[in-house]
């Protein structure tokens, strides 16, 4: 009996446990919700993570309660104990076809897979699924692989069928006959003459025949065996008397056997070290030749006049590269010339000087006027090279990098100059913030973001910068990023910020406030609500933003104050006002006595205060749920 219908019936013979199919289930929806998130997401994405965490615990989790799990791979279904657990006849993305149409019939999976084991099936299955169908093989995959805790079932019959279908499609695409199916599996008898089969004898047609007898070799004369090893040095009259061997076909045979003899001849692996060379030079291009060939006559210049005219002509080749936009030669240049200035060291005349003052004329700033004129005229660059180009000019370049990454809007590029601004910013934090400018958001947002990352002792201080730039959304940033940060100069920067002339800047900063034990501050906010006119002057949302942020002390000092603000009895409007805020200061707190205190609240005669009231202990209610 097949192995395939010896697995069926045994399948069969077994009691259907209803907790293993529910759990396989489970386990082959994870699989395929994995499998596509894997298509989609980076492997470090969250979302990737999410599914491949889920998938493996479910499948450890069974194979630890059920020892193997076994699966029967349909065209379009998977099927478990006989049951069909998972069906999707979308070819182009079924999961069970994708299987199937490499042969496999029954997958096994085994208890002792590992994490590693189960990611290295997903990558297996990742990979080649996201191939052309004609390309992906998951059977092949899996054998290559070899992971020691799964097995798999493809009959030998589906791999002969599917070589000989490849086999003949190869065939008739060179023009070959393919053997026709009726005769394919009949035995087909050849004949050997056993007399003759060594006789040597080869019948040829008339047109063969005729092209071996006008067939010539006088064009081609034999080499020496060793032509390619040996490299010899010989006189003009030796070289003279073996090209004419050469030339005189009767001489050829005596020159095949003769030794010519040699000066020197190189080792094999001189001979290897050689050819690596040659291949090399042969990959240059002509303007890499060019400076090499440079390079070469700068070394050997005896005369500084003609020594100063070959740096010009270097200063043209360089300028005009950089007009072209053409960054990697420059970046050449400059390697060849410090190589050339060490190899020159020791020399007593003025190449030196002339070699420093050429390194000046190429580093002047004035440059990068021709880069603004590529980057405005829109000319497509590379834009790795430009970065290791400006690279050279060290912290000259910064303000240069500052302007580009807004102009520039290649990923990779923007990405180096972050990193770049990460590096620095670690060493001189100044340095990097004196870079903001409400002219280069992009470049400010970007700065905002490296400064959220990096230790609060150190870079709190230099948010202050954000207070006196205009633009509203950069200063929104830099806020959020001051309230990542549990420390007390940072709220007192914020403070700051409440006396913007946006509103919605100062109700940003307010609800970015944090309470990390000073009073003082705290006693002067509950003071000012009263008396000051610029507290009655804010806007209602700001009020509130306030009083939510004395809630958010949980302390008895702010407890007390949003009492007493509660529980004042007026029909002003601005006190009513100041009621209001104090019901959302008490919900913000959340404490039992301010939840009694609003519970009060809904008994009041003032019907907005009531209303504000109950409104926040249905909040809370539905907090606790």
């Amino acid at each position: 009996m097949p192995p395939e219908e010896k697995a069926l019936k045994e399948q069969k013979s077994e009691e259907v446990d209803p907790q293993a199919v529910q759990k396989v289930k489970e386990l082959l929806l994870s699989l395929a919700n994995t499998i596509s998130a894997l298509k989609i997401f980076p492997a470090n994405h969250a979302s990737a993570i999410h599914f491949r965490q889920d998938f493996i615990s479910k499948l450890k989790n069974f194979l630890d309660q059920y020892q193997q799990l076994e699966l029967e791979i349909g065209e379009f279904a998977f099927f478990y104990q006989g049951k069909q657990i998972y069906q999707d006849e979308i070819s182009s993305k079924s999961l069970p076809f994708f299987f199937y149409k490499d042969g496999m019939r029954l997958l096994w999976f085994y208890q002792g897979m590992d994490e590693q084991e189960i990611n290295d099936f997903l990558e297996l299955v990742r990979t080649e699924s996201a191939k052309p169908v004609e390309e992906s093989d998951i059977v092949n995959a899996l054998w290559i692989k070899d992971l020691p805790n799964v097995q798999y079932y493809a009959p030998e019959e589906f791999i002969e069928n599917r070589i000989l279908e490849e086999r003949a499609e190869t065939l008739s695409k060179k023009g070959l006959q393919v053997l026709l199916q009726e005769l394919a599996d009949k035995a087909i008898e050849i004949k050997v003459d056993q007399q003759n089969l060594f006789s040597g004898k080869l019948e040829l047609k008339p047109e063969e025949r005729q092209a071996l007898e006008s067939f010539t070799d006088v064009e081609f004369p034999e080499l020496i065996e060793n032509w390619q090893q040996n490299f010899d040095f010989e006189g003009e009259e030796q070289k003279k008397e073996i090209t004419d061997e050469f030339k005189q076909p009767e001489k050829r045979i005596s020159l095949q056997t003769r030794k010519i003899p040699s000066e020197f001849t190189l080792t094999k692996e001189e001979v290897k070290q050689l050819n690596q060379l040659v291949e090399k030079n042969r990959q240059l291009s002509p303007e890499e030749e060019f400076l090499n060939l440079m390079m070469e006559i700068l070394a050997l210049e005896k005369d500084l006049k003609q020594f100063q005219t070959n740096l010009d002509i270097l200063h043209n080749f360089y300028l005009e590269n950089i007009k072209n936009g053409r960054f990697s030669l420059p970046i050449l240049l400059n390697k060849k010339i410090k190589d050339l200035k060490t190899l020159l060291a020791s020399e007593p005349n003025g190449k030196i000087l002339l070699l420093d003052e050429f390194r000046s004329r190429i580093s002047d700033l004035k440059l990068f006027d021709e880069i603004r004129k590529l980057v405005k005229e829109k000319v497509e660059l590379n834009s790795l090279a430009l970065y290791d180009y400006l690279s050279q000019f060290g912290d000259q370049a910064i303000p240069f990098f500052v302007e580009l990454f807004e102009n520039i809007e290649d990923q990779e590029f923007r990405g180096r100059v972050k990193e770049l601004f990460q590096k620095k910013i670690k060493s001189s934090p100044g340095s990097i913030v004196a870079l903001i400018d409400d002219k280069r958001p992009l470049m400010t947002a970007t700065i905002i973001e490296i400064m959220r990352a990096q230790p609060g002792e150190r870079i709190i201080p230099h948010f202050s910068s954000f207070l006196t730039i205009s633009n509203q959304e950069l200063k929104i940033k830099a806020i959020e990023a001051l309230g990542s940060f549990n420390d007390e100069i940072a709220n007192k920067i914020l403070m700051g910020f409440l006396d913007d002339t946006s509103q919605e800047v100062r109700l940003k900063a307010t609800s970015c406030l944090k309470f990390l034990g000073e009073t003082s501050r705290l006693k002067q906010l509950m003071k000012e609500v009263f008396t000051t006119k610029k507290f009655r002057e804010k806007h209602f949302e700001e009020k509130k933003a306030l009083f939510e942020f004395l809630g958010r002390t949980r302390n008895q000092e702010a407890f007390l104050f949003l009492k007493k603000v509660f529980l004042k009895k007026s029909l002003c409007p601005s006190v009513t006002e100041l009621r209001v805020c104090a019901v959302a200061g008490l919900e913000t707190m959340g404490s039992r006595e301010a939840v009694e205190l609003l519970r009060r609240g809904e008994r009041f005669f003032n019907r907005r205060v009531r209303e504000a009231a109950a409104s926040a202990l249905v909040r809370l209610t539905l907090k606790k749920l």
